[in-house]
């Protein structure tokens, strides 16, 4: 198995625990509720404030060592636990994993709502590879075994190719359906429909600096084996980076799934392999 870090802050005074894997811009926050101005947490670390701005906004990560260094710096400490995945998730990402098509892992955790799925899929596919699939439904797609809600299909484009997406969702009958808002964020995402299913479209995602790359180190999937189309699919890696810093609170639901894929010693970036959606 592949371990996750812990991250605790530790000062005489307080002890903030997190069980879970934690942003480094929640550790940043805690440093500055021990009361130390901004400005001199920087200069003590050593470092421009500007960075440590971009840190607490989550729009750069740092390393485990440049974080150590600033909560060195707040005179408090930066313990990391490893905490290993549940077993019985590790062992429901293997029963994914065993489907072979990746179609029949969404029917099964789909249900009913399967084919509302696969009309924002054939769409999607209608646009080429110009934005890469994250969210619940990618997370299901590469072996975690969390259901996806609604099988919407959620979608990342770099601001560049935004409005020649926007062209191909309406040449493939997909309309606009609204605008909505993270909570406590300034992300956005359009919602569109296709056909019996959902799907939103976004420009941003906080923590990640370059979407055309995430994009493009995304796995093709083959989606229908009529028209033998592809989907980009991000990696495991990306998804949970994206969970990581994500505002919108159904993220979080899916976070231990893609732990347990990465811990499973079954998935590798490496591997680029393309995976057939067979359609029903």
């Amino acid at each position: 198995m592949l371990p996750q870090y812990c991250l605790r802050v530790i000062d005489p005074s307080q002890v903030v625990c997190h069980n879970e894997r934690v942003r480094s811009a929640e550790i940043i926050a805690v440093l500055r509720d021990l009361g130390l101005p901004h400005g001199e947490l920087a200069e003590r670390a050593g470092m421009a404030r500007e960075t440590l701005s971009r840190w607490e906004t989550g729009a750069q990560c740092p390393s485990l060592e440049d974080l150590e260094k600033v909560v060195t710096a707040a005179g408090a400490r930066l313990d990391v636990q490893v905490v290993l995945p549940e077993p019985k998730l590790v062992e429901l990402v293997g029963e994914q994993l065993d489907i072979a098509s990746p179609t029949e892992r969404l029917k099964a955790v789909l249900g009913n709502r399967w084919r509302g799925c696969r009309d924002a899929l054939r769409t999607t596919h209608q646009t080429g590879e110009l934005a890469v699939v994250v969210g619940p439904v990618a997370a299901a797609l590469r072996g975690a075994p969390e259901r996806p809600g609604s099988g919407r299909i959620d979608l990342l484009v770099p601001t560049e190719d935004r409005e020649e997406l926007t062209e191909w969702l309406l040449r493939a009958d997909a309309w606009p359906d609204g605008v909505e808002q993270a909570p406590h964020s300034s992300e956005r995402r359009e919602r569109w429909r296709a056909g019996r299913g959902h799907l939103t479209v976004r420009s941003q995602a906080t923590g990640i600096e370059d979407i055309a790359a995430l994009r493009d180190r995304a796995y093709p999937v083959l989606l229908n084996q009529k028209d033998a189309g592809l989907v980009r699919v991000a990696l495991v890696e990306d998804l949970l980076d994206l969970v990581e810093h994500s505002p919108w609170p159904e993220d979080a639901l899916y976070r231990a799934g893609l732990r347990a894929v990465l811990a499973s010693g079954r998935y590798s970036s490496r591997k680029a392999r393309k995976e057939h959606l067979v359609s029903a």
